[in-house]
């Protein structure tokens, strides 16, 4: 029930956060709003407050603003209309509008960070790498698990090279739990690559600084990933596409999270945030990064017949990235058995 409400609670902040960013963009450009609107069609609820309709839609996968003269080509229109019509506005004010949405899911990312950064993370331990045939590897140890009794990585390599006894006892977290592993260290070592794991707690203002540093590094991330992916595609390597999650695997990092503490949960909305910003401003149909691009085109070619391609492209994009959700999901729900 908690993960069910946090996950709700995600979807509200993501997606209102990222709409909000456009609605005031676009009301502080002098354009009209006609729909501001949670979820996708079709409507469930909806008013209308001065010249905008606040809804509510069936699938709380996303979120829309409806912009005034955003899906017309026509020419023939009054001065009037077209001082709040986006199509007619200077192509600045277009892209400011465009990019305060992405603007918006990392301020979003930035915050959750800030957050992480001034409660800190416990001090642990983190098993790096596992030497062949040594002692550590014998008794089961891997990569990922957390060495229990210890914050730091040095603590617990004087811990098993003083050890004065035959065998050490090493208390470790799997991910099939917690359990004891008895190990014979050689030459006062075990075979094992260690490293400390979790943050201090730092005051706000080098909390806002190193914040920025790491949304900007998951950021680059980001790109790196999604171009690794699609290049593995084309290159016929379908398996990249196992690293990639979607709603029902996000759900399950949430309820893993949650386990784990509120500051766990605050790190987990950041990389949502940051991935959102990212994926958004990626130069595809349906996307910011898309009708961006499609702005520069217009610059190119005639008005009318830019405007015919980017409607066409963009409904393709939109089916493209909606299958491609209902393939992720399907393939998280499938991994679940």
């Amino acid at each position: 029930m908690i993960t069910a409400l946090l996950a709700l609670a995600f979807i509200v902040v993501l997606v209102l956060s990222h709409e909000l960013g456009h609605f005031v963009a676009a009301k502080l450009c002098g354009m009209q709003v006609d729909e501001f609107g949670f979820g996708f069609p079709p409507r469930i609820w909806g008013k209308k407050k001065g010249d905008t309709v606040y809804s509510v839609n069936l699938f709380p996968f996303g979120g829309f603003v409806k912009i005034h003269g955003e899906e017309t080509a026509e020419d023939n229109v009054s001065e009037e209309e077209k001082k709040k019509s986006f199509l007619f506005q200077p192509a600045y004010k277009k892209i400011i509008v465009l990019l305060a949405g992405v603007t918006m899911n990392f301020v979003i990312g930035w915050l959750a960070l800030v957050g992480v950064f001034m409660i800190g993370m416990p001090q642990i331990v983190i098993v790096t790498g596992v030497i062949s045939g040594s002692p550590a590897a014998k008794a089961g140890l891997r990569a990922g698990d957390e060495i229990l009794g210890f914050t730091q990585a040095g603590n617990f390599v004087k811990y098993v090279s003083e050890s004065t006894s035959t065998s050490v006892a090493v208390r470790v977290l799997t991910n099939a739990g917690e359990k004891t592993l008895h190990l014979t260290p050689r030459n006062g070592k075990i075979g094992v690559y260690i490293t400390d794991g979790g943050l201090p707690k730092e005051g706000i203002f080098a909390a806002m600084s190193n914040a920025i540093k790491a949304a900007a590094g998951i950021f680059g991330l980001i790109f790196y990933t999604v171009y690794r992916i699609f290049t593995g595609l084309f290159a016929g390597h379908y398996g990249v596409v196992n690293d990639v999650v979607g709603p029902v695997g996000i759900y399950n990092m949430l309820s893993l999270t949650t386990k784990m503490g509120a500051v766990y949960v605050l790190q987990l909305l950041a990389l949502i945030s940051v991935n959102l910003t990212a994926i958004n401003i990626i130069p595809f149909p349906a996307l910011d990064g898309g009708r961006i691009l499609f702005l520069g085109i217009g610059k190119l070619f005639r008005k009318g017949a830019t405007y015919k391609v980017e409607a066409v492209a963009n409904t393709i994009g939109f089916i493209l990235l909606f299958a491609l959700i209902v393939a992720i999901t399907l393939k998280d729900v499938i991994h679940l058995y």
